[in-house]
This record gives structure tokens, C-alpha cells and sequence, in this order.
């Protein structure tokens, strides 16, 4: 990455966890406004029509083919150049301090991460 490309790390936010064919891909909640429930529940389990139509959902914002997909909170981190359409994907983390350890360890002639 270039000199150009900064750290953003997020809130603690919801994201939508996806498993796909292309490993696994993360939807900003905030940002899509995506609210689905989770592909695989215990208690009430989905029919095939309610899972085509939550696929049909999450296929805009996913790369591979959906396989599952999870709900969970946490603290996502990239890097983005100002002013630019350029950035990579988020990874998503427990804690600021992974996903500050995550964009160090990943990127680290890039500097430090600002709050997204």
C-alpha cells in the first residue's frame, strides 16, 4: 500500500458476517442497512423461502456465493485513501486494540488508524 492509504477503524457497530465462496466478506449494518436474521437458529429455523429471500438480500453486497451468514458486533478496520474511491475490504474485530494490532501488523508503513 501507499504512503497515500490511512487506518480507519470504526464504533463498535452491528455487522453481517458473511461466508461465501470468496472466504469471508463483511456488510457494514450501519452503512446498508441490511437487517436480516441469522442463517442458522435453533429455535426457529428458516424455510427455504424466507433463506431465498434473505440471499437475494445480502447478494448486492457480497463477492462470492452466500453459503451463511451471522449477525455480530464488533469493530471493523481498513485502509482508505482521502478523497479516493480506493480502499480494501473491512475485517472486523472484538476489540480496538485487534483491529489496531490488525491494521499495524498488516500494513505498517501506512501509520496510525483514525476513527472512522
Amino acid at each position: 500500500m501507499s504512503n497515500v492509504m490511512g487506518g480507519q477503524i470504526t464504533r463498535r457497530q452491528n455487522w453481517l458476517r458473511v461466508e461465501t465462496t470468496e472466504g469471508t466478506e463483511w456488510v457494514n449494518v450501519a452503512e446498508t442497512s441490511l437487517f436480516v436474521r441469522n442463517s442458522e437458529t435453533v429455535t426457529h429455523p428458516m424455510t427455504e423461502q424466507e433463506r431465498i429471500e434473505t440471499v437475494n438480500k445480502i447478494r448486492p453486497y457480497v463477492e462470492g456465493t452466500i453459503q451463511s451468514w451471522e449477525n455480530i458486533k464488533g469493530y471493523g478496520a481498513r485502509l482508505s485513501a482521502p478523497g479516493y474511491l480506493d480502499c480494501t475490504e473491512w475485517a472486523v474485530f472484538d476489540t480496538e486494540e485487534e483491529a489496531e494490532k490488525y491494521l499495524t501488523d498488516m500494513y505498517p508503513e501506512d501509520g496510525e488508524p483514525e476513527e472512522y
